[in-house]
């Protein structure tokens, strides 16, 4: 699984697990009542998939929505359930065979009659994201979805599950610079209030720590971050979400503690047949790179190990153990190492980029002349993936970074600064979530590249706003301790 697809659920392999095992309690995800006209044989599930569906525990929330189908086929508000548990985090921009199968789920609701007018919108709301899908872009249907969220949450002013999902509506779209943080602010307003009087709500909580997942804003997110784990202790995903804002802040005992949470409750949903493989890797992707923001590489070479043993698993990756590895060898510079990399057998060129990236940073920083070429395979390769699923902002750091060190290894030095300028800038207006990706802060690098040049003063400059950015991070922790060393700087 690629890791810009960390947050695309194998559904095949999910589905192979089905719903064996059911939950213990819905006192363990939370509280969120949700006022419906469904009969009582299907109240149970529907409380249950609510739950989830606010946790995005998607695949099991959608495993219950059918269910209460089944339960009361009237029930019009589980076919919402199931149409927006089918986009996942997506939404309108879901892909193109999500949004077919989500789509042909709602067809035999269109004309059959049921629910009550509220639900009725809520049911023409995710028929709205879906509606055209096949010639309409996503910005539009995304558009159409926001005004009858907004609507329902006007006409309905005490329910809290229409202005949550509203407001998350408003994050999902949240756009990059000053226009997306007005627009999370935005999102912040509605959600801050609804957390303080309903704290045990794992909606609220939830889409806080989402909203509020930039440098600028995490720290408003910090009681919604050490509450959430709490609210939701059964859901593997609640546990992972507030190391979202422990890694912003630089928190790494508590990300760790978060992560190493989510992969146990990961592991038991996996040994009880209900999914939690994505869970698990995802947590135990951020566990190795908490560690390694310590110094802890022992620690981190152990998750990798766990890694490449749960990658053998059914259903596992065989990319998950490279990019481990790659995320492994960027932070402790074993630029050899990472030249041995190769992607899985098999593996299409289009999803080979971040082989190719660190190919390109490893020959450049140990002057080989190969850097030209791995940078051509990465641009050629990205270009592909590109095609295939829109421009992505962290596609487009890693290809100036890469651009940078190999402009560098080539003697171009201040053309070379200049790019990682650039992209120095670019990362601050389009927030970049670390503990996912390879490319690791331009600000950063550019630190690295100044004390190449032997120009301490500029290097300490950048190191200082990397950690700005992106606070306690290893690399420009020790940057900073390299460049104040320096004699440009005594």
């Amino acid at each position: 699984m690629r890791f810009l697809q960390f947050y695309l659920v194998s559904v095949a392999v999910l589905a192979n697990f089905g719903c064996i095992a059911g939950f213990g309690s819905t006192e363990r995800l939370g509280r969120a009542d949700f006022a419906n006209s469904c009969n009582s044989a299907a109240q149970p599930k529907f409380e249950e998939g609510i739950l989830l569906l606010h946790s995005m525990e998607f695949q099991q929330a959608e495993n219950d929505f059918r269910q209460v189908e089944s339960a009361d086929p009237r029930c019009v508000i589980a076919a919402w359930g199931l149409a927006l548990s089918e986009t996942e985090r997506s939404g309108a921009d879901a892909p193109h065979k999500s949004l077919e199968s989500g789509w042909n789920q709602l067809q035999p609701w269109l004309t059959r009659s049921g629910g009550s007018e509220r639900e009725r919108m809520y049911f023409d709301a995710v028929r709205a994201m879906y509606e055209g899908y096949q010639n309409k872009s996503g910005a539009v249907r995304w558009d159409r979805y926001l005004a009858a969220m907004d609507a329902i949450q006007k006409k309905y002013p005490g329910d809290l599950n229409a202005s949550l999902f509203y407001a998350l509506g408003l994050v999902w779209t949240a756009g990059s610079g000053e226009e997306g943080l007005a627009q999370r602010r935005k999102a912040l307003d509605i959600l801050l209030p609804i957390f303080k009087q309903h704290p045990d709500n794992p909606g609220a909580a939830h889409y806080i720590i989402h909203a509020a997942d930039t440098p600028e804003l995490a720290v408003i997110a910090l009681p919604a971050a050490q509450k959430f784990a709490a609210i939701a202790p059964d859901s593997p995903h609640a546990l992972h979400m507030p190391s979202h804002i422990f890694n912003r802040l630089g928190d790494w005992p508590d990300s760790i503690r978060s992560n190493l949470a989510s992969a146990r409750v990961a592991a038991d949903w996996i040994k009880e047949g209900r999914g939690g493989m994505f869970d698990e890797q995802h947590a135990l992707n951020n566990l190795e790179y908490a560690y390694l923001q310590l110094g802890e590489t022992k620690e981190a070479r152990g998750v990798v190990d766990q890694i490449d043993a749960f990658a053998k698993m059914p259903g596992g990756d065989p990319w998950w153990p490279v990019d481990a590895r790659i995320y492994f060898d960027i932070e402790t510079r074993d630029w050899r190492d990472a030249l041995t990399l190769e992607p899985p057998p098999n593996s299409p060129f289009d999803e080979n980029f971040d082989v190719y990236w660190i190919h390109t940073i490893a020959e450049a920083q140990l002057g080989r002349p190969a850097a030209r070429m791995s940078l051509e395979q990465f641009r050629k390769s990205s270009a592909e993936w590109i095609a295939g699923h829109g421009r992505d902002d962290v596609l487009h750091l890693a290809l100036a970074e890469a651009e940078a060190w190999t402009l560098y290894d080539e003697g171009q030095k201040n053309d070379a600064v200049r790019e990682l300028n650039d992209a120095s800038a670019f990362e601050k207006n389009h927030p970049i979530y670390y503990a996912d990706v390879l490319p690791r802060p331009a600000s950063q690098m550019l630190g690295d590249m100044f004390l190449q040049m032997g120009r301490g003063e500029e290097a300490c400059a950048a190191f200082q706003y990397s950690l700005k950015l992106a606070p306690n991070t290893f690399g420009a922790v020790y940057g900073m301790h390299r460049c104040l060393d320096h004699p440009s700087t005594r």
